[in-house]
């Protein structure tokens, strides 16, 4: 993630931009290679020496990067990455070398400069870079470049100083001032010492045992409330430490921490988190890119980094399984005896006058075609009729008995005939949804199944035009002014607010990967349905709600609800008393069964997919505080 401050990944990103500069030139220049079909072989150790010179360009090792991209496109011809790496190289090369010389002949040394510039011009002769740079001169007699690595290593900045002190643990019983102290501190590990103007110079007692270099010094400038600042490896400056010499003082190293991928948000995020936590003021982001450029003390920019890797990559991801099962069940079963439940009388021979008197053009026809024998009785002949078809009759047609005689006999009906019942109607419904969603640690995952239904929650209305009795009489251009305002105004328009609701099931599980490796979900399920009641032409909603904890295993299966509904009913159709003894129901009365029942079964899944670092502890930062006020 770090790079130094003169970031070399730009100079190989400013030689994309003459590409097309270089093309045209290239094109004449003496690494062309002539174009030939290449082997298999060929091809493999082309790529070797493309790679091999891309890491080169990396260490800005120009020569030995042109050479490996010249072998590859002369190995492969046709490869036009090949051709446009080397034509950027050589471009990088030359301009590199100008730039050395026109720096070397501003710090007075011109037979450096000479000589680099004569190497550029045997590069390419022709090249414009080598005719605008510094004045030109002769190659000199003498040029060994073995012997003078400048020519080739370009020069770069060098990292932070870092002190050299020698291995051993020492003792020391010192009493004496501060600055003495930790002069013969530094001096007992191979450090010199020199102070600023504002190291104090208090008297001090300082004891200790068998300690080394790494326990000793920071343990000494705590408790003097002072900072030392390398100036080379075997020397420091000693400086008071506050806010201000900090500032002044301190070295600082510039990184370019880069975070692909991430969401605006996040990275400033990530910049507020530098900025505060660490007290860094020197923060640039680039959110295009994903890239933050800090500047700050080494050991700043070491718990950075270790911060940073710890939000980024730290994080734990966890891939939650869902299964529905949706069960619906009805039963319905009809057993029994339908007896009838009306009875009637009535008199048989009144019942016969008076079919035979309403139909006697009937009878007469009947009579005369021989069906009814002439003298037959009403009741006869009545009973012929409807056997006939010629006649209906609802009572004769129910008669189930007779009994008397004469002018006494009287029928007896019944509304309907008994019926034995045996019936059973049954369904089964089953439903699967299989679903997978991947979150981070401790963020919530949705599962979501149903509609979205509009309910108006509110309706307001346009404007309507007001009351026209006092323009009565008035008109405009021969109009009257009453239907001019009514056009304008129009009729109103009702306009309702709709507000959607989630119709259905809505399962929101979070999870939280623990140290021990078992996973803790917490679960919220909600089950939206609607119902046949209304407020004010407003659907009433049935909700139920499930909230729960619980903790499972990477892998294992969490079963959480089972039979939501369950409803039965029953009726009975008899003869009353009768049918209510034992051993009487089926024989006297119908007995009606129903049974609706709804299952609703989720089984919860969780699987890590990635585990975050098992550390207990980060690491140490160190902060600084504002000295109190005196």
């Amino acid at each position: 993630m770090r790079v130094s401050l003169h970031s070399r990944a730009s100079r190989i990103a400013t030689g994309t931009a003459a590409l097309a500069l270089c093309a045209s030139s290239f094109a004449q220049s003496p690494f062309s290679a002539v174009a030939t079909a290449p082997d298999k072989r060929q091809i493999h150790a082309a790529e070797d020496a493309y790679l091999a010179g891309a890491r080169l360009l990396e260490h800005n090792n120009f020569a030995d990067a042109e050479a490996q991209f010249g072998k590859a496109l002369q190995l492969n011809p046709g490869n036009a990455d090949y051709a446009k790496a080397l034509a950027v190289t050589h471009q990088h090369h030359i301009a590199d070398l100008v730039q050395q010389a026109g720096k070397a002949r501003l710090l007075g040394q011109n037979e450096k400069s000479e000589t680099l510039l004569a190497e550029a011009r045997l590069l390419d002769p022709a090249s414009s870079l080598v005719s605008q740079g510094v004045d030109t001169g002769a190659l000199p007699r003498v040029f060994h470049p073995e012997v003078e690595p400048w020519i080739h290593d370009a020069p770069s900045l060098a990292g932070s100083i870092t002190l050299q002190p020698t291995s051993g643990i020492k003792s020391f019983h010192l009493r004496s001032d501060l600055q003495d102290i930790l002069r013969q501190v530094y001096a007992g590990y191979g450090i010199r010492a020199s102070f600023d103007e504002s190291a104090p110079r208090q008297n001090l007692r300082f004891d200790l045992e068998d300690s080394p270099y790494q326990q000793a010094v920071p343990m000494l400038l705590n408790i003097t409330h002072v900072f030392a600042v390398p100036l080379d490896t075997k020397s420091v400056l000693i400086v008071k430490d506050t806010p201000e010499n900090r500032t002044k003082f301190e070295h600082l190293l510039q990184e370019t921490i880069y975070i692909p991928g991430m969401a605006n948000e996040q990275m400033d995020e990530l910049s507020q988190v530098v900025q505060r936590v660490f007290d860094v003021k020197q923060v640039s982001v680039d959110k295009s890119s994903g890239i933050l450029a800090i500047r700050a003390p080494e050991e700043t920019l070491s718990y950075i980094n270790l911060t940073l890797a710890d939000l980024i990559d730290g994080g734990s991801e966890v891939m939650i399984e869902l299964k529905l099962y949706s069960v619906d069940r009805t039963n319905q079963r009809n057993i029994g005896t339908q007896l009838p439940q009306q009875i009637g009388l009535y008199n048989v021979e009144s019942t016969a006058l008076n079919i035979v008197n309403t139909n006697q053009s009937l009878v007469n026809q009947a009579i005369a075609q021989g069906l009814v024998p002439a003298g037959s009785s009403n009741i006869a002949i009545a009973l012929a009729l409807i056997a006939s078809g010629l006649v209906q009759n609802a009572q004769v047609s129910s008669t189930v008995a007779t009994f008397g005689g004469g002018i006494t006999q009287t029928g007896v009906t019944v509304n309907q005939n008994p019926a034995f019942n045996l019936a059973l109607t049954a369904s089964d419904t089953q439903a699967l949804n299989d679903m997978q969603v991947r979150v981070m640690d401790g963020k919530p995952a949705v599962f979501r199944i149903g509609e979205r239904y509009p309910i108006t929650t509110a309706t307001y209305s346009t404007a309507s035009p007001t009351q026209t009795s006092a323009l009565n009489g008035i008109s405009i251009n021969g109009v009257s002014a009453a239907s001019l305002l009514n056009a304008a105004v129009g009729s109103p328009i009702t306009i309702p607010q709709i507000q959607y609701e989630d119709l259905g099931l809505t399962l929101k599980a979070t999870p939280t990967v623990q140290k021990s490796g078992a996973i803790k979900m917490k679960i919220e399920l909600k089950i939206e349905a609607l119902t046949s009641g209304t407020v004010n032409n407003i659907p009433v909603l049935n909700s139920q709600q499930f909230n729960s904890d619980v903790t499972v295993n990477d892998g294992a299966t969490a079963f959480l609800v089972s039979t939501v509904t369950r409803s039965q009913a029953a009726s009975l159709n008899g003869l009353p008393g009768v049918s209510e003894l034992p051993g009487f129901q089926t024989a006297t009365a119908v007995n009606t069964t129903s049974t609706d029942s709804s299952d609703l079964l989720l089984l919860v899944t969780p699987h890590v997919t990635r585990r975050r670092p098992n550390l207990t502890a980060g690491p140490l930062i160190r902060v600084n505080l504002p000295e109190p006020p005196s």
